[in-house]
């Protein structure tokens, strides 16, 4: 009996020790992480050809979309577009992608920090406009839109195809009212005719057109006398905003904004115009807000929303180009510094702006504007914020950013 118990614990023991060990967890797999912006990997939206993602009207009279193996950016296609709305007699033509499998999308983090791109062209020439709108559309239906506008096109001389780059922050989220957090789909909306490729529909990393941006400065009250020469030592307290050669600064106390400048121009203060055609000759714009809640992408004026034009000559006035009326209690002066050269000083009363002032570090909206004349009409015009848009009086959103930093007790 003891013989046999010691075998079978011997037996035991062997087995034992023929037992692998195995580790509780397997190792991670050495797989690299896919592409994403920040949280967000639903980057590809449409890269080939035509999938079970898309959509477009089934109308061949005003719409074909069909796959192009030949004509393609890169990878193994494209989609060919070929549409005219009037001769087909559609009230609407649209294509849909809703990718990553028509999951629910939250761009919501990325809105400043991505854009939709897509690779365009064209056998009849270079792409420099699209006739087409773009939105994306949230799970309830609502949409954001955005028009494909030139300055969203870009074309490289040594490059067949345009890219076109629609930054997420630019759709009318606020104005549609759009669940970024909820996004079903994309949906491009086509207008007049036309005959193009699309490839490499993507999510790419975008970090826009950085708004510039003044620091200002809170003054004594009482310490600047309008005489047309900034010679006061207040001037000299903050960075002016540098247009070319030119220089405008802006200052406050508790009871004026005051706005002066240094001017470079071969025909100096050349400008008979009056009230509302002020801005027609040589001169100033200026358009602010004075409200610090204002949303910065808005597109069209708020009350608190204000464009002024200085006409700067030997009889300078200001006027007030929403109001459409000359500024009450306004004072301002210029004066010749050299056959090149001009100065002015200029100060509005926050009475007639119908506030107390600016917050002290709080940011608001700003855009300046010179204009130079020959003393028949305005030829040119030089803007600090948005160089290429002479339209900023219309749009806020291509403003820049004013600070106020309180450096002197007001009284």
């Amino acid at each position: 009996m003891r013989s046999a118990i010691c075998i079978l614990t011997l037996a035991l023991l062997t087995s034992c020790n023929m037992l692998k060990t195995n580790a509780l967890f397997d190792a991670p797999a050495s797989k690299p992480e896919p592409p994403h912006i920040s949280n967000f990997y639903g980057l590809n939206i449409l890269t080939d050809n035509i999938t079970s993602e898309v959509w477009f009207t089934e109308n061949p009279k005003c719409i074909t979309v069909q796959n192009s193996s030949e004509v393609r950016f890169s990878g193994k296609g494209a989609i060919h577009l070929k549409w005219d709305k009037q001769e087909g007699g559609c009230d609407w033509i649209g294509l849909g992608v809703g990718w990553d499998g028509w999951s629910s999308k939250d761009l919501s983090p990325i809105l400043d920090k991505a854009a939709i791109q897509i690779k365009a062209h064209s056998k009849t020439g270079k792409v420099t406009s699209l006739p087409l709108a773009a939105s994306l559309e949230d799970y309830s239906g609502l949409q954001a839109w955005i028009g494909m506008a030139p300055k969203y096109i870009k074309h490289d001389d040594n490059e067949d195809w345009a890219t076109v780059t629609l930054p997420l922050s630019d759709f009318g989220w606020d104005q549609f009212e759009a669940d970024a957090s909820n996004i079903k789909q994309l949906i491009i909306q086509f207008e007049a005719s036309g005959d193009v490729y699309f490839d490499e529909i993507k999510v790419v990393p975008y970090e826009g057109l950085v708004a510039k941006r003044y620091t200002s400065a809170y003054v004594s009250n009482d310490i600047i006398t309008i005489d047309g020469v900034p010679s006061e030592s207040v001037w000299k307290t903050t960075t002016p905003v540098v247009i070319n050669e030119s220089q405008i600064q802006l200052l406050s106390d508790s009871k004026y904004l005051y706005i002066s400048g240094t001017i470079e121009d071969n025909t100096p203060l050349l400008n008979n115009k009056r009230d509302g055609e002020v801005w027609n000759g040589d001169g100033l714009e200026i358009a602010l807000s004075t409200n610090r809640d204002a949303n910065p992408k808005r597109t069209s004026f708020l009350y608190s929303d204000q464009h002024f034009a200085l006409g700067l000559s030997t009889d300078p006035m200001i006027w007030d180009m929403r109001k459409k009326r000359q500024i009450q209690n306004a004072d301002i002066k210029t004066t010749k510094v050299s056959d090149n050269r001009y100065s002015f000083e200029a100060r509005i009363p926050f009475s007639y702006l119908e506030v107390n002032g600016f917050d002290n570090g709080e940011t608001y909206d700003l855009e300046v504007a010179i204009n130079k004349g020959n003393g028949k009409e305005r030829i040119t015009q030089e803007r600090w914020n948005n160089e290429a848009n002479g339209d900023f009086y219309k749009n806020p959103s291509l403003w820049g950013k004013l600070v106020f930093i309180e450096i002197e007790k007001r009284n």
